[in-house]
């Protein structure tokens, strides 16, 4: 559940900087209004049970101030919104003590300490059998708000209480309106304006993405846009500059590398030409073997070294036609592949590269599984070419080493028992050149199995 919950809120969470951003924006405005209209619903409450009790507070202070006079007599027998009483008075609602405590406040501030105060809160009900209801509450209009009725009971001597009743209308019924209404408002105030500034102040950092993406490949990257803020604008010169050095040291190295490889295959072509002329024996035979190690070795340095360096375009290419043409040749030469059926796949790549990979995994597979079973399938969106054998398999724990350049499964170095150990490590640059990847992983059936994948072509319009 923990793990189901996690996941959840992990896919919710935005992941660009300008959804964080805005995120984090929206949370504090969230939490500024949340802030901001508690502390005026608490001020409004406040003052609505200042309201509440103040009629009925002015109204017995008038009363008690001419009680002696005709004036007082009259108003105590007549409407009953204000009686006398010798015993406390029933209540007809709610008890209120915030709006009885402010009364009292009231009451001292005004020179009255009373014995008791009381307060209830009722709706005001039409009832026809009570008149002074009648005089008290008006006729209702349609879509109004119910009034409340609020009795405030002071008891100023013993035996002696006075009882008022006033009308208040509910505490701030609007609030609530005015929160939405506010927030939508501050909302689109603020947010707008930062979902198009984050917008433009991303759109340069995905180019730049994108562009560190293609850095060393052979399409390499255009220059970055240098707009935005001047940070920003900062950023991408400064990785302009990065990538034309990056680029003017890749074509030095190809250049020495195209130096290195003439200089040393002409020494061992002559070195070659010379052992032919030996005669015949066990010596000759071991000269030629090592100087077509060292020939070998070469060029697989030479191919991993040039790995996403091909100066050729890419292609569009039927990666099913290029294995089963790959595995024509091994069959020519009596190696043991087993293939499946294979669909129409079309990718767009160097296929010179593409086939080198092929051959070197099928090559490991016959060297250390004795067979190779190629097939190929399609993924969401990838074409991936399997290459599986039924040897020992790898170790978990070496199944990342073994991508290392010069790295083998058993130390010696003798080309009888696994060669120089840069297959898998040539085979994993020209995935990574040609935005693939490539897995290795044990079967349960025993034995490995190499998942070599491109991304498919789009079809073509």
């Amino acid at each position: 559940m923990k793990h189901t919950l996690a996941s959840m809120t992990g896919r919710l969470r935005p992941r660009t900087l300008a959804g964080q951003t805005i995120l984090v924006v929206a949370a504090s405005l969230f939490a500024v209004q949340l802030i901001g209209f508690s502390v005026y619903y608490v001020t409004q409450r406040n003052q609505w049970i200042t309201v509440a009790a103040a009629p009925g507070v002015i109204r017995i202070l008038e009363a008690l101030d001419t009680r002696e006079s005709q004036q007082a007599r009259q108003r105590f027998r007549g409407p009953r919104s204000l009686t006398l009483s010798d015993t406390p008075p029933p209540q007809t609602g709610e008890n209120s003590p915030e709006i009885a405590l402010r009364a009292a406040e009231l009451f001292r501030s005004a020179g009255l300490n009373p014995l008791a105060v009381r307060a209830t809160i009722s709706r005001l009900e039409r009832d026809p059998n009570r008149p002074e209801a009648r005089r008290l509450l008006p006729p209702r209009r349609e879509g109004r708000q119910p009034r409340l009725q609020v009795q405030l009971s002071v008891q100023i001597q013993p035996h002696r209480w006075v009882t008022v009743y006033t009308r208040a209308a509910p505490v701030a019924q609007p609030i609530f309106r005015q929160i939405v209404v506010q927030s939508l408002f501050l909302y689109g105030i603020v947010l707008i304006p930062l979902v198009w500034f984050t917008r433009r102040l991303a759109a340069p950092l995905r180019a730049l993405t994108n562009a560190t993406a293609r850095v060393g490949t052979p399409e390499a990257a255009p220059p970055v846009p240098e707009v935005g803020p001047d940070d920003v604008r900062r950023l991408a010169a400064s990785f302009n500059q990065m990538q034309d050095r990056i680029r003017s040291m890749l074509e030095e190295k190809d250049h020495m590398l195209g130096a290195i490889g003439h200089d040393l295959r002409t020494p061992l072509t002559a070195l070659r030409v010379r052992v032919e002329t030996a005669a015949e024996g066990a010596d000759r035979e071991r000269m030629i073997a090592t100087i077509d190690e060292m020939r070998k070795m070469l060029d697989d340095i030479l191919s991993l070294a040039r790995a996403g360096r091909d100066r050729e375009p890419p292609q569009r290419v039927d990666l099913a036609s290029l294995i089963d043409a790959t595995l024509d040749d091994f069959e020519d030469l009596g190696v043991p592949v087993v293939r499946s059926e294979m669909a129409r796949t079309i990718i767009i790549a160097h296929p010179r590269a593409v086939r080198r990979a092929l051959t070197n995994l099928i090559e490991n597979a016959v060297k250390y599984g004795d067979r190779a079973h190629v097939a190929l399938r399609v993924e969401k969106g990838r074409a991936i070419v399997s290459v599986a054998d039924d040897g020992p398999g790898i170790p978990e724990d070496r199944i990342e080493e073994m991508f290392m350049p010069f790295t083998r499964m058993e130390g010696s170095r003798s080309r009888d028992t696994g060669g120089t150990g840069l297959g898998l490590a040539i085979v994993r640059a020209i995935a990574s050149a040609e935005a693939g990847s490539l897995q290795l992983r044990n079967r349960p059936q025993g034995g490995l199995i190499a998942e070599f994948s491109l991304p498919v072509a789009p079809a073509a319009i």
